[in-house]
């Protein structure tokens, strides 16, 4: 009788802990998904779903994770039709069936579901919602249709990590990488909601990080963050001057939604960061803007009344007194009735990139771009396909050039990892490339740097441009300057004896960089160093220019072996997902001929975050798996090494008959893994650079400065 009641009291111990451990799960997963902590929210529904197999809430919320989660959300698919097969009467379910479809360019069954849901009569909001995701899928169908001619690269380190790195700003010169870190190294560690230490369910904070190029070998420095900035609450950079003297961040509080805030660059320590004066920060948020080069205008993000949607972009005046004013909304060129947001003015004043989940987006945030022509902005652009995906596409910026831009993403393409990273895209514009001069150097004051002014005038109209001011420790200054006027520089410093020199580019075409260096002279002091006028540097460049044009072109015979891979069109496979037996049949039948002395193809068999889950028994007979972890966090197992995608095919099969299903072939170049889709887009790395690396060498004898 003991034993039967000892029982009893255990198994009614059991339950109630049982039901606990419940509660407790099911707090801590919402608790993740009010943080954005998306990885632990779903491994807590998944905890959840898994004492509760029937409960398709769990199941349900475990797919609302994956919407986040660009390496899991192919799942999202199959989530959502099991929770809809297990409760066909809650019809929401159809309308995230339909986004799961729309997330993998699925676009047709995706529409198809917003239809079906549609056919429900939901209210209002869920019905613009769904008219607006069938908008997306038809531009989808259409954008991906012509891919993007772009190179994407994840930045790797030492600016990416496995923690979070987004929001890239820059110097106009790419001299300077500042942006937004979230990790284990953030200040103040992981905090709630106060930015009180939470170490269990706190989440980390946003932090100020730089990192400065290299002049030996143009590589990045390790990133430091900028400890005078960052506080215990989220402190990310928004804006740099072309110059990089100035900076622009975003703080939020307990208390405090969000405001812009300007910081300057004081030799080589950034003042106390200080809010913006007048009219740009209200109580509303505000957190998101870019500065002309000339200083004078500030496009900003603000969510305050009476715009075209929640969140707007606007334009601001700098007074004289340094204060902000004269905001003005850029109307519905610009802005939607959804999310408009992170503007960027290039350099030359007339070109714009802005993210929208508006005018033509295939899902979410996607990328345009528009030009200011007549006083006007033409229809923006979208920046299209695989620049810009199905996901939020935002924070993008190019350096002067034009020739390449910066964006953060969150993708598991082009070397992503699924968590937030940096990426460059080469051009980083398309169409016309921007106009405009940049000129830039250091002034000195008998030899040393100094900091100083400089005014620039138009003759055309006297009107002043700055003052622009040299770093005091450095001497570096930059300017940049549009075409169609003869300006003249005027460069002061206290004590020193004033220099004025002519730039005159009214007719100028095209982008140029100009080094110059001023020296200003007190006391009698005489400076040994030479430098050339303004004038006769722009006609270095022009020469530097028709130099480069009037190359040689080198001609090889065709004794290569590779020559027949050369001729190979790739073309058909491009924007395709070799998930599709068609498809994948495709890039056999030409496998072949695919040809690189440095490029070898390994079978994928395992993926794994805890790698020691991983058991390869089965496939013991095709040798010790090659093991490697990945800057992602992700351990990958290979087998086998192969110089052609046929004979990798063939162990891939073997593996696949040993109940391998998922195996599939990577590609490898000087080390480098990619996913063949990847090695598709670039024509399998068919690229001649050594005509290019030649002209290099020919072309270093014309440049006279470093």
């Amino acid at each position: 009788m003991k034993k039967i009641l000892l029982g009893l009291v255990l198994l009614s111990f059991c339950s109630r802990f049982q039901a606990q451990s419940i509660v407790d799960l099911n707090d801590d997963a919402e608790s993740y998904m009010e943080a954005h902590d998306y990885e632990r929210a779903y491994q807590a529904y998944d905890n959840l779903s898994n004492k509760e197999p029937k409960n398709a809430y769990y199941i349900f919320l475990k797919g609302k994770c994956t919407f986040h989660l660009p390496s899991r959300k192919q799942e999202a698919i199959t989530l959502f039709q099991k929770a809809y097969e297990m409760e066909p009467k809650e019809k929401s379910i159809l309308l995230n069936l339909g986004k799961a479809y729309h997330l993998n360019y699925r676009f047709d069954e995706a529409i198809a579901y917003f239809n079906e849901f549609l056919a429900t009569n939901p209210d209002k909001l869920q019905k613009e919602e769904a008219e607006r995701l069938i908008e997306n899928a038809e531009y989808g169908k259409k954008i991906v249709q012509t891919m993007l001619e772009a190179d994407i690269r994840n930045m790797g380190p030492p600016i990416n990590t496995t923690a979070e790195e987004y929001v890239p700003i820059l110097s106009a010169d790419e001299s300077v990488l500042i942006y937004t870190y979230r990790g284990v190294n953030s200040m103040g560690g992981l905090m709630d909601e106060k930015f009180k230490p939470a170490p269990e369910t706190g989440i980390y904070s946003e932090d100020i990080f730089m990192s400065k190029k290299e002049k030996k070998d143009s590589s990045w420095s390790v990133p430091e963050p900028i400890t005078q900035l960052n506080t215990k609450g989220n402190d990310a950079p928004i804006a740099l001057s072309p110059d990089g003297q100035t900076l622009f961040t975003f703080r939020s509080g307990v208390k405090d939604s969000g405001d812009i805030y300007v910081s300057h660059l004081e030799g080589d320590r950034w003042s106390v960061p200080e809010k913006l004066k007048g009219e740009v920060n209200t109580n509303y948020w505000e957190g998101s803007c870019s500065i002309t080069a000339d200083g004078k205008y500030l496009y900003f993000t603000s969510e305050r009344p009476k715009g075209f949607g929640k969140r707007d972009i606007y334009v601001a005046e700098k007074m004289g007194d340094g204060s902000w004013k004269n905001v003005k909304n850029l109307g519905p060129e610009i802005n939607t009735k959804y999310n408009d947001d992170t503007p960027f003015i290039h350099a030359d004043g007339v070109t714009f990139f802005f993210s929208s989940e508006g005018h033509k987006s295939i899902g979410d945030y996607d990328i345009f771009y528009t030009i200011k022509k007549d006083n006007t902005w033409i229809e923006p652009i979208n920046m299209g396909y695989p620049l810009n995906t199905t996901d939020d596409d935002r924070f993008y910026v190019i350096n002067a050039k034009g020739d390449k831009g910066y964006f953060s993403s969150n993708r598991v393409t082009h070397g992503g990892n699924g968590t937030a990273d940096i990426f460059t895209v080469s051009p980083g514009i398309l169409g016309e490339k921007p106009i405009l001069a940049m000129v830039l150097g250091n002034i000195y004051g008998n030899g040393e740097p100094i900091n100083a002014q400089i005014e620039i005038t138009k003759k055309s109209n006297g009107e002043k441009i700055g003052p622009f001011t040299s770093n005091a420790k450095t001497g570096k200054y930059l300017v940049a300057l549009t075409p169609g006027e003869n300006y003249t520089f005027k460069v002061r410093a206290t004590d020193y004896d004033e220099q004025s020199e002519d730039l005159d580019i009214a007719t100028l075409t095209k982008f140029v960089e100009i080094r110059k260096d001023f020296r200003l002279l007190k006391n009698g002091y005489t400076d040994t160093v030479k430098s050339k006028k303004l004038s006769d540097l722009l006609g270095v460049t022009d020469t530097l220019k028709k130099v480069s044009d009037s190359l040689p072109v080198t001609h090889t015979n065709s004794s290569d072996p590779c020559d027949g891979f050369k001729t190979l069109d790739f073309t058909a496979l491009k924007n395709k997902s070799l998930n599709d037996p068609a498809v994948y049949e495709k890039l056999l039948a030409i496998g072949e001929k695919i040809c690189s002395e440095k490029m070898v193809f390994k079978v994928q068999i395992g993926a794994y975050r805890h790698p020691e889950n991983y058991k390869w028994d089965k496939l013991q007979e095709f040798g010790t798996p090659e093991t490697v972890n990945y800057p992602d966090g992700i351990t990958r197992f290979t087998q086998g090494k192969f110089n052609g995608i046929l004979v990798a095919e063939e162990q891939r099969q073997k593996a696949i008959k040993k109940g391998q299903t998922d195996a599939w072939i990577v590609g490898f170049i000087d080390g480098k893994r990619y996913t063949l889709e990847e090695l598709i887009m670039v024509d399998f790395n068919n690229k001649d650079i050594s005509l290019f690396n030649e002209n290099l060498e020919l072309l270093k004898d014309y440049i006279t400065y470093k």
